[in-house]
């Protein structure tokens, strides 16, 4: 497998159409042209995650982080992120990024929190601003179940929490094969009557690709009628942040401490604002967002949740959050770190000829030490 081969299939896996506007997902740099030897995962390219990669046999980097954000005026030694893309290149690997369009995913960064934590009822916090699809495709009546399961098997026909939804409607359909045709059914140059389905489904915009090839495989004419449609209904399992309900209503430090043992960011880190009123009170749905999310915080508010958890929380949010909301930041990389292990697992059964590896090079770029008192000991 070419490198550029594991770059589609990644593009299908975290589609680019989820993206944020200001972002840069997708493929990053290297020669695409070179075979594929292995794939390593993490949450940012550094110059220890390049060097593991080579002693462990990777030569593509995915990570959550793009390398290139911001867009590259030159490419000298004056930045790390000059530095860093001369040394991929130099070791002949490549960089792919899975950014805000994991964030955007459900099981993404996002979800992963909201499994540990086993939060019913989710939602997005904010639903991507896109228009569903409407595919109107027609086939011979008995080629109408083979081409439906195709398509739900590509990623048509999600409906919210339903799957595999679709309609259909029986009709008469006719054509005629002109010459150079080479017609699954009927004559050259005689009109053919064909009982036909006019078979309807719905998808995302960032599966019309995958969805139109599947329908092509499955369907038995040279020529396949149909239409792409844009729907004014939007996406709601997409988008970013998420809101939930606990499993079991929990004491405020009861939540706090559990949070804190997930994410590996002790109690004392965390930055916590709270009010007596909240404080003295049972928490029974919570919002989040991995990685900077602070400016979710109003619509966590208005979508019921008592705490929100995100990073990067400002001096005028927990102003403005005022005693109805309880702001809890973790830390940037705390709360984007385990979404790592699901890329992994999302990857690997598409590339079941290499081992999708992890990095074991320290991800979080923010360190804690305690202070220690040398006169008391403490």
């Amino acid at each position: 497998m070419l490198i550029a081969e594991a770059v589609q299939v990644l593009d299908r896996l975290f589609p680019k159409g989820m993206q944020q506007d200001y972002d840069a997902c997708g493929f990053q740099c290297g020669r695409t042209s070179k075979d594929l030897q292995g794939i390593m995962v993490g949450l940012d390219v550094n110059e220890g995650m390049i060097q593991e990669a080579e002693q462990r046999g990777c030569n593509l980097l995915v990570t959550h982080h793009p390398l290139l954000f911001h867009p590259l005026r030159n490419l000298g030694e004056g930045t790390r992120v000059e530095r860093l893309v001369h040394l991929l290149l130099e070791k002949g690997m490549s960089a792919y990024a899975a950014h805000t369009n994991l964030d955007a995913m459900p099981n993404g960064v996002n979800g992963v929190l909201a499994d540990n934590w086993g939060l019913l009822n989710r939602q997005p916090l904010e639903a991507l601003k896109v228009s569903l699809m409407q595919l109107v495709v027609y086939v011979p009546l008995a080629h109408a179940e083979t081409l439906r399961s195709a398509l739900f098997a590509s990623g048509a026909g999600a409906l919210g929490n339903y799957g595999e939804a679709s309609f259909g409607v029986q009709g008469t359909g006719t054509f005629k094969p002109l010459e150079g045709a080479n017609p699954y059914l009927g004559s050259l140059n005689l009109r053919e009557v064909v009982e036909e389905i006019r078979l309807e489904v719905v998808l995302e915009p960032w599966k019309t690709q995958q969805v139109l090839e599947a329908m092509r495989r499955a369907h038995p004419y040279e020529e396949v009628p149909y239409q792409l449609i844009s729907l004014e209904q939007s996406a709601p399992a997409y988008g970013l942040g998420m809101v939930g309900d606990l499993p079991r209503p929990m004491q405020v430090y009861e939540l706090l401490n559990l949070i804190a043992k997930t994410l590996g960011c002790p109690l004392r880190h965390s930055h916590i604002v709270a009010h007596t009123i909240i404080m003295q009170s049972t928490i029974s749905r919570i919002a989040l967002c991995g990685g900077a999310g602070a400016d979710l915080w109003s619509k966590a508010k208005a979508a019921g949740a008592q705490v929100y958890l995100t990073s990067e929380i400002k001096h005028h949010h927990f102003l403005d959050a005022g005693d109805e909301l309880l702001l809890v930041e973790a830390g940037h990389a705390e709360t984007e770190i385990p979404v790592i292990e699901r890329v992994q697992a999302i990857i690997q059964p598409f590339f079941s000829t290499f081992a999708i590896l992890q990095t074991s090079i320290q991800q979080n770029p923010a360190q804690y030490f305690s202070l220690r008192n040398e006169n008391h000991g403490s």
